[in-house]
């Protein structure tokens, strides 16, 4: 991911370095290479850029002139062909750096179109994802689950530290706690969010777990020797002990499609999930601001001042979603849920016992004059139900109780 840059100089290193000091090194790569486009269409280094701010005598009319030229940068940017959200990010980030080194640049209102809504994006249904996790192998199940439990960006998600997620798992297991909620800080923005594990989730994390464990401490070096590996500091880690890619989360995504014999409507990415989840909490009644705090969207300082208590209301409020985002009610090709399949054992389980009953009857050689007192004797003991009562006067036993 190397590039020359020859418009920035220690200047941009030091506030890209100050202000996105919790992102990735992809994102501050983004960032580094958004504001030398910046730089160059200006035709200025940003140490050169700062003098003009500082040479001017009137610090408005400077702010009005920069803001126009970052209008003019924008519309060059949709003419050579930059989607509309990618041409805000452009711009998005010399207006920051103005800012924080120079002044708040003036804009004219609606010069900047307003992001676009992603289109040509398939939609997922619960039952989709119902079937993705059903054929999922251990790891893929974990990160499907935990996925739709938090809604992180695929940034965010990719670098979860594994110590923070493995005591939540051993808290909620250990206290048998069904949504435990944390604070989370986003490491891109720096926005709290009020995330919340599943029982999905933390049921899968604990296999995952265990899972990883087992393979790392069974690791044979290029010899076949014996070479175990340290936990990994991320929850997804890669053979090199490193956390996955956004690509790799991806590529998850897509393959568990499909492996699930999904037919998509538009592409397949990762932040499906997040918007699924927001879909799923505003369907369970969450307000817009609950909505926003649960996935980790920012959230006005003047708004959030009246909204103390928002994360207590949160964890009171997050189960009510479980039945919208619950990936173990499985249904399958027989259109049969897991539950409804449980009570299907549970009967063949009673019908079983019935049978030994009757075994046990004829096994004993009871005389078939006792055979109705002995049925009456069971059942007053509990051992034989009425529907069982009811088989045997089809069969032509008379009962009379």
């Amino acid at each position: 991911m190397s590039k020359e840059w020859k418009y920035i100089t220690e200047i941009s290193e030091k506030w890209v370095s100050e202000t996105y000091a919790r992102a990735s090194a992809q994102d501050v790569w983004k960032v580094k290479d958004r504001l030398n486009a910046w730089f160059e269409f200006v035709a200025m280094t940003d140490k050169e850029f700062i003098e003009t701010y500082k040479r001017t005598t009137d610090k408005v009319e400077w702010a009005r002139r920069i803001g126009n030229t970052v209008i003019t940068f924008y519309n060059d940017l949709i003419k050579r062909g930059y989607a509309v959200n990618t041409a805000r990010s452009y711009v998005s980030t010399p207006r920051a750096f103005c800012r924080d080194n120079c002044v708040l640049l003036i804009i004219p209102r609606k010069k900047i179109s307003k992001p676009k809504s992603a289109m040509g994006e398939h939609e997922f249904a619960l039952g989709e994802l119902q079937r993705m996790f059903h054929i999922a192998d251990v790891r893929d199940k974990a990160i499907l689950s935990t996925a739709i439990s938090l809604g992180f960006s695929v940034e965010d998600f990719a670098n979860l530290p594994r110590d923070l997620i493995e005591s939540l798992v051993s808290k909620a297991l250990a206290e048998k706690i069904d949504f435990i909620g944390f604070d989370y800080e986003r490491k891109k923005t720096g926005v709290v969010s009020r995330s919340h594990l599943t029982p999905d989730a933390r049921d899968s994390l604990k296999a995952w777990f265990e899972y990883i464990d087992k393979k790392r401490t069974e690791h044979k070096d290029k010899d076949g020797n014996p070479q175990p590996l340290p936990k990994s500091e991320w929850v997804w880690c890669n053979g090199n002990s490193g956390s996955l890619t956004d690509q790799a989360l991806n590529d998850v995504i897509k393959d568990l499609v499909k492996k699930a014999n999904i037919t998509t409507t538009g592409k397949i990415r990762f932040h499906l999930l997040r918007k699924f989840l927001m879909n799923a909490l505003h369907d369970a009644g969450f307000t817009d601001w609950e909505v926003k705090r649960a996935i980790g969207k920012e959230i006005p300082t003047t708004d959030s001042t009246y909204l103390q208590g928002l994360s207590r209301k949160l964890s009171e409020k997050f189960q009510d979603v479980y039945s919208y985002i619950k990936l173990t009610g499985y249904m399958n090709k027989n259109g049969l849920r897991v539950d409804e399949l449980e009570q299907k054992v549970l009967q063949q389980e009673q019908t079983i016992n019935y049978l030994i009953t009757m075994n046990e009857i004829l096994t004993h050689s009871i005389p078939s004059e006792n055979i109705v007192e002995t049925i009456r004797k069971l059942r007053k003991d509990g051992k034989v139900t009425l529907e069982q009562i009811e088989l045997m006067k089809k069969s032509g036993i008379v009962i009379n109780e």
